[in-house]
């Protein structure tokens, strides 16, 4: 029994921005495109499955967005679909499809269910040379379409094959020392506070940590895994053993990532500590850098300054954060503080759906670290922290935060506003535009894309209360009636931001505008990467030489050793998007150079980061070397050039 009908698959795919469940191909044979969708949507975890609506096409240049251009030889695609489903995996799927009519044309539906953990990972039998099986034979959903997974990549599903989660497994080296003694005495006054007479306060420190489930046994030795690592680790042990886990927290004047060029921070601050101490520390961090304002409770005859977020609201973001990350992937948690918001990001898309986000139940990715939190008070106990967020900001007249929830890119965003979204400011500039006679949720929706830089239909759900399609058809007719919004990226990962826009001759500040006030110096400093960049493909002049040189070395299958110095170095003398530093390594295939070291670089390595990490597709995406990368070139004898382009 299908979810949803044929004209809801095709609705969604035309109006809604994520769409990781739906795949539409033109299904003129039953090739390995398809077959890799089915691999994918069966392995992809938290997914539920999915649908490929065959005979359905993306735009091309005669339509501008996904159309009906229906199959012909039904009883051939659904026999060949099937037998595949049967024969080309290590284990058969059980897909189910159905022939329908849509606009007068055949489209066939294909429902793909998500395997039980046990049953993953699906896997294309065959040589290693196919089209499926290069690597390991695993495909998986990913911001770009299909791909197929690496070994690392496997892990998680390995795991949940096993019925263990990243923050039960021991990690090699790690030793009972790794624990620090203070964090575990830290524990017990904690625990105290909450439940004096605790079971496990009564036992020693080896079996107090055994039956929180936070050491093992092995060879007669007691060893912490990554839960009793993360909770009671070491600074040192942690940075060890897991380096990416760590806090970075980023002060910015404006209100966008890179406002200066030549400094591009105010302040900066990496918080590596174990979770029972820097769940307090990065909550006074926070509390210590937002505004306060002056309190007079009734019948009191003393003020009192008060930070402008509720203590309770930090101590709830900073809590989901740490306690739901994806511990597996190497990235550290994001707090940037701008000067209109917060913004929290970490590895780890919520297991709750989005419209369930704030309804009591909890679903726990870290269920042994959420445990102890919720036995010392730092959580709530029946997952209704986000309610209580939304109910405290409402009784002090700010905006409820915007969640972005990313299954693919598996990443969850959490927005905090500092102002009332429609405060007077707000009103002011939306006046521009009242002869538009936009409605609320319009300009709702306009507010928020010019305080964040990007408005998409989550972060539109969040603020208006509408579902899904409402929210949709809103950001449709800002961009396609009144031109306001342009859109960018695609597929899961479409956003829109402001459009430059004019009355009588006349151009309005817009945010986004070359002329907007928090936008003006990156205009003058970056315009010329996109009237230039066309100097910047294939020819390697501007480049110094000994560099160049390097890049003349390199063969087609170039390793890791010969290949990444040169990607670091190129990206610490400018910003370069993927195709710009393929074509500058010799023509080579930017998709490929993306997954096989672009990626790895970035989110293992962290010696490059995105130019613009706040909207993941924004046109000009570009790479730029991080202050590790830096570092690492050092260590390695290379010092790049300081010169602008």
């Amino acid at each position: 029994m299908h979810e949803f009908t044929a004209e809801e698959l095709l609705e969604q795919l035309q109006l809604l921005d994520e769409c990781p469940r739906i795949e539409a191909k033109r299904g003129t044979e039953i090739g390995s495109s398809v077959m890799q969708t089915v691999c994918a949507l069966a392995n992809e975890l938290g997914l539920g499955g999915g649908y490929i609506l065959l005979g359905v096409s993306e735009p091309d240049d005669q339509q501008n967005q996904f159309f009906v251009s229906g199959v012909t030889n039904t009883d051939q695609l659904l026999n060949t679909l099937h037998t595949n489903c049967r024969e080309q995996f290590e284990h058969s799927i059980p897909v189910s499809a159905e022939t329908v009519l849509l606009q007068g044309k055949t489209v066939i539906v294909v429902f793909v269910p998500e395997l039980e953990p046990a049953a993953k990972p699906c896997t294309f039998k065959g040589k290693f040379d196919s089209k499926n099986k290069r690597k390991t034979g695993v495909w998986r959903r990913g911001l770009n379409g299909d791909y197929e997974c690496t070994q690392i990549e496997l892990e998680p599903l390995l795991l949940a094959k096993s019925g263990l989660g990243f923050e039960q497994v021991i990690l090699p080296d790690a030793e009972w020392s790794d624990l620090d003694p203070d964090v575990i005495a830290l524990y017990r006054q904690l625990r105290a506070r909450v439940r004096p007479h605790a079971e496990e306060l009564q036992a020693s420190d080896q079996e107090m940590l055994r039956a929180l489930n936070l050491v093992k046994k092995q060879n007669g030795e007691w060893l912490p895994n990554v839960a009793g690592l993360l909770l009671m680790g070491k600074p040192l042990a942690l940075r060890r053993l897991l380096p990416s886990v760590r806090v970075d927290y980023v002060r910015i004047s404006g209100t966008q990532w890179v406002e200066d060029p030549e400094q591009r921070f105010q302040t900066t601050l990496d918080l590596r500590e174990p979770l029972l101490r820097l769940i307090t520390k990065l909550e006074a961090t926070i509390l210590d850098d937002l505004p306060k304002h002056f309190r007079l409770e009734e019948g009191s005859t003393q003020r009192s300054d008060q930070p402008l977020l509720p203590q309770k609201v930090v101590r709830e973001a900073v809590v989901n954060a740490l306690m739901h990350r994806d511990y597996h992937v190497q990235q550290p948690i994001l707090v940037v503080r701008y000067s209109n918001r917060i913004d929290i990001r970490n590895a780890g898309y919520s297991l709750k759906p989005e419209t369930m986000l704030g309804e009591m139940g909890s679903k726990l990715r870290n269920p042994v670290l959420a445990a102890v939190l919720y036995d010392l008070n730092f959580a709530e106990t029946k997952g209704s922290g986000i309610r209580t967020m939304r109910n405290l900001l409402e009784q002090i007249g700010l905006t409820a935060p915007v969640f972005a929830n990313h299954v693919i890119a598996n990443e969850f965003q959490a927005t905090y506003l500092l102002h009332q979204l429609l405060g007077r400011d707000q009103l002011a500039w939306l006046s521009q535009f009242k002869h538009l006679q936009l409605t609320n949720d319009e300009a709702r929706a306009l507010i928020l894309a010019k305080e964040t830089g990007a408005v998409d239909n989550a972060g539109l759900l969040a603020v208006t209360g509408l579902d899904t399609l409402s929210a949709s058809q809103v950001l449709g007719r800002l961009h396609h009636q009144h031109g306001l919004l342009v859109k960018g990226g695609a597929g899961p990962a479409t956003y829109y931001q402001l459009a430059d826009w004019s009355e009588n001759q006349g151009e309005l500040p817009l945010f986004g505008s070359q002329k907007s006030a928090n936008t003006g110096d990156l205009s003058t400093n970056t315009g010329d990467l996109s009237t230039n960049t066309g100097d910047l493909d294939g020819n390697r002049s501007h480049l110094p030489k000994l560099l160049e040189q390097r890049i003349r070395e390199l063969t087609p299958k170039a390793r890791q050793g010969q290949l990444w110095p040169v990607i670091v170095w190129l990206c610490a003398l400018h910003p370069y998007k993927a195709e710009q530093i393929a074509s500058l390594l010799g023509g080579r295939s930017d998709k490929s150079l993306k997954s096989s070291h672009l990626n790895t670089l970035r989110e293992q390595k962290q010696l490059i980061a995105y130019r613009y990490p706040e909207v993941i597709n924004h046109p000009d995406q570009a790479y730029q070397a991080t202050e590790k990368g830096l570092q690492w070139l050092k260590d390695q004898g290379i010092h790049p050039s300081k010169e602008k382009y």
